[in-house]
């Protein structure tokens, strides 16, 4: 073999290796996002269940015992849009005290359904 030849060969084999590469961020980005997605659906559909407004939450958020568990009306908005994937425990917390769920349902896969038995 010569130098051309393994030459060739490598970027073959370099470009396929991107390729993966590429594919399989795309597939953890888009799982990333899914998770992120059914959290922001779970907070939005929970509060439209209440009937509340974003700043009627906000407002009762005031309430909370820690001012780390306080939540702004802009807050409740990135959360519910997905712009905001890293939402503090305590602002969990006082979420789920709002809406009077309890924290786990957040993370289950559908909020007020039981998961399917199989």
């Amino acid at each position: 073999m010569n130098f051309v030849e393994s030459r060739t060969n490598y970027c073959v084999y370099e470009k396929k290796i991107n390729f993966l590469q590429l594919f399989v961020d795309n597939i953890i980005k888009t799982r990333y996002k899914t998770s992120i997605m059914t959290l922001a659906d779970k907070l939005k559909k929970l509060r439209n269940k209440q009937k509340k407004s974003m700043s009627e939450v906000a407002r009762l958020s005031e309430q909370a015992s820690d001012h780390r568990g306080r939540i702004t009306q802009g807050y409740i908005s990135r959360l519910e849009s997905g712009k905001e994937t890293n939402p503090s425990l305590m602002k969990l917390m006082t979420l789920c005290r709002i809406y009077k769920v309890e924290p786990n349902e957040l993370f289950v896969r559908s909020v007020g359904k039981k998961p399917k038995q199989s």
